[in-house]
């Protein structure tokens, strides 16, 4: 470049090698006003009123021919040609600058703009540059040794672009796996701009990313609290998105500097509408007093989390009470998800919620609420009936704020003081302004999902008959859902092609062999190797139903995987080596978690024929089968196809064949 002009920092113009500085405040907000003006120039008016940004002096014009007469002293020797910088066109100052002059602002804009491209693009690499360059520069000060209403006026403009480029280069960092770099810039980002919410759901995607649930939950917080206090408005519509996308399981946080894998992104929600309007009937009766109780359930996968999150957009969206609070498997916090979700309260209000509460009850809540000053340990917690009572009594003011909502995900984690407490909320809630929404797998082993929900399950049947219960069971996708959300735009096959076509049979296909469950079918439409084969992602997940099973039911799903896709119990039995009254345990096992169904024999005329059982999802049966080793294989194959001699062999329908 032939020239550079700084304006931000100390004004320098820089030129061969040679730094040339302004010595008076004036004339330096002079050139930067002329600068900034471009082509366009300014009249003689506007640029007296940056200069005397008061009360014009009486002898303003003569003073004003007598900078611009500096400015083009000073700038006369950096033209290449004896040509005048400072001209006047119609009636304005124009600054004449050569092709190759370099202006700082506008070369830190650009390169923001040119990092939003890269960062939309997937560039991680070139979008940290080109933003932490923008960043670099956007820091230094504008003017400031200078006041007025345009100068105020650029510097909000600036700040702009420089939490813009904070934003670009964390979301960069987090995209390239370097999350503690991200978790800085988006901090700087939301101390610079406490109010831009987009910066804050920054920060939450960067803490969430880490792992860290509690920092991006405390970050939402943060947020909702400034905005009452400040601007007397509730988070946006996206800032409770990211609030509600806290639901379900946390990100794993990987090594600093490798890469994590790429993110989908999110499918279009769809296929259930009917459970929609269950939910919103039960919303509907609570903000009109009458409290409602929902349990989602449904297998691994099947999208309780997104109908929590759904359902939650739309209480935020109508001006509700949002609480969100989630049960983690082996919870160090008592009564995890109802401390999570009314601390988010406590947090986030700009009033002490405490005052809404009986005096008995203050010392007991600050003992139990991060926010308040908790949580202590638990052995020093005050007894269960008198936490009981301060938690319903704080859950009930916040309803008596406006219609709330709690949502708690991940329910079948719950310990037996959690089901305690929620049994407690479902008999002292009444008439309250109060949904609580509850989803959890029934697809758990029988031990675990009896030790969690049977106190609950039974504490919720009175309720059911007089309408303030509901319980919504999740089936998989129909076909029309399935083939609506593969065709929506964004859902990709890994090759990069559209999920779905006209002549392109892998939805149909996906969707028998998943049995339209939303998680396994988006695993393998965007598999590599297409829909017949299994996708690591449900390979894993396979394997962790099987670890959590039972070795007796996880010998008979292995050979049901073998035998093909449908098997009598004494085959299973017999193959598995079990006695009939284990094997009958373990299939009542696998029955119950939904893994194994009881079919009728195909085309059987025959009511005394022995019942067949298969696999819920193909795939399943498919992963099962790839994970049994060659040595089980060949045993359960030499049972049913047997070496010449042997004189027997197993029946798939049932009984021995001579």
């Amino acid at each position: 470049m032939d020239t550079e002009i700084d304006i931000l920092g100390p004004m320098a113009v820089r030129r061969a090698g040679t730094v040339y500085h302004l010595q008076s405040a004036q004339a330096r907000v002079a050139l930067a006003r002329l600068v900034l003006a471009g082509p366009e120039g300014v009249t003689r008016e506007e640029l007296a009123d940056v200069i005397w940004p008061g009360a014009l002096p009486p002898t303003w014009a003569s003073a004003l021919r007598t900078l611009v007469s500096r400015l083009r002293a000073f700038l006369a020797p950096m033209q290449t040609e004896s040509a005048n910088p400072v001209v006047k066109r119609g009636g304005r100052y124009v600054l004449a600058l050569g092709q190759d002059t370099l202006v700082d602002v506008e070369d830190a804009t650009r390169a923001v703009a040119a990092a939003h491209d890269a960062l939309d693009a997937g560039n991680m690499t070139a979008a940290t540059r080109l933003a932490t360059r923008a960043a670099d520069r956007l820091r230094s000060p504008f003017l400031s040794e200078h006041d007025g209403d345009w100068v105020a006026g650029w510097r909000e403009r600036l700040s702009e672009h420089l939490v813009t480029a904070l934003e670009i280069a964390a979301r960069a960092a987090m995209g390239a796996g370097d999350h503690r770099r991200a978790a800085l810039l988006a901090e700087e980002a939301t101390d610079r701009a406490p109010a831009r919410e987009s910066a804050h759901r920054c920060l939450i995607a960067v803490r969430e990313a880490m792992g860290n649930r509690g920092e991006a939950l405390r970050a939402y917080q943060r947020l909702r609290r400034y905005l009452a206090e400040e601007l007397g408005t509730d988070p946006s519509p996206a800032t409770e998105a990211a609030f509600l996308a806290l639901l379900g399981p946390s990100s794993p946080s990987g090594p600093p500097g490798r890469t994590p894998t790429a993110r989908h992104r999110p499918a279009p929600f769809t296929g259930r509408r009917r459970e929609m309007t269950a939910l919103a009937g039960a919303w509907a009766r609570a903000a009109r007093g009458r409290r409602q109780f929902v349990l989602v359930t449904g297998e691994t996968g099947i999208g309780k989390t997104r109908l929590l999150r759904e359902a939650g957009a739309t209480v935020a969206a109508e001006g509700g009470l949002l609480l969100v609070g989630r049960c983690d498997q082996d919870a160090v916090t008592p009564y995890q998800p109802l401390v999570e979700a009314l601390d988010g309260y406590a947090a986030a209000s700009p009033d002490d919620v405490l005052a809404a509460v009986t005096p008995a009850f203050r010392g007991p809540l600050r003992l139990l609420l991060p926010s308040l000053g908790g949580p202590c340990p638990p052995g020093a917690l005050p007894e269960q009936p008198i936490l009981f009572a301060a938690l319903t009594q704080l859950l009930r003011a916040a309803a008596s704020e406006r219609p709330c909502a709690v949502l708690i995900d991940d329910a079948h984690w719950a310990d037996p003081q959690t089901v305690m407490l929620l049994r407690h909320l479902l008999r002292t809630t009444a008439g309250a302004r109060l949904c609580i929404v509850i989803a959890a797998r029934n697809d758990l082993p029988v031990p675990d999902r009896q030790r969690a929900w049977a106190y609950l399950d039974e504490a919720m049947l009175p309720f059911e008959h007089v309408g303030e219960a509901t319980e919504i069971t999740l089936g998989g996708l129909d076909l029309a859902a399935t083939t609506a959300l593969v065709g929506e735009p964004g859902i990709t096959t890994a090759a990069g092609r559209p999920a779905a076509g006209p002549a392109d049979n892998s939805a149909h296909r996906a969707h028998t062999r998943s049995g339209g469950n939303p998680f396994m079918l988006l695993e393998m439409l965007r598999h590599r190797a297409g829909p017949d084969a299994v996708p690591p992602a449900v390979a894993r997940l396979v394997a962790a139903k099987q670890a959590a099973i039972g070795q007796d039911a996880r010998r008979l799903l292995q050979v049901a995987a073998v035998t093909g896709p449908s098997v009598a119990f004494d085959t299973m039995a017999g193959a598995a080596g079990l006695d009939v009254l284990a094997a009958l345990d373990a299939l009542e096992s696998l029955l119950k978690t939904g893994i194994l169904t009881e079919v009728t024999a195909a085309g059987s005329r025959h009511p005394d024929r022995p019942a067949l059982y298969a696999f819920r999802h193909d795939i399943v049966r498919q992963a099962v089968g790839e994970q049994v080793s060659a040595a089980r294989r060949r045993h359960v194959t030499s049972l049913q196809h047997p070496v010449p001699g042997t004189g027997h062999q197993l029946s798939r329908t049932g009984g021995e064949r001579p």
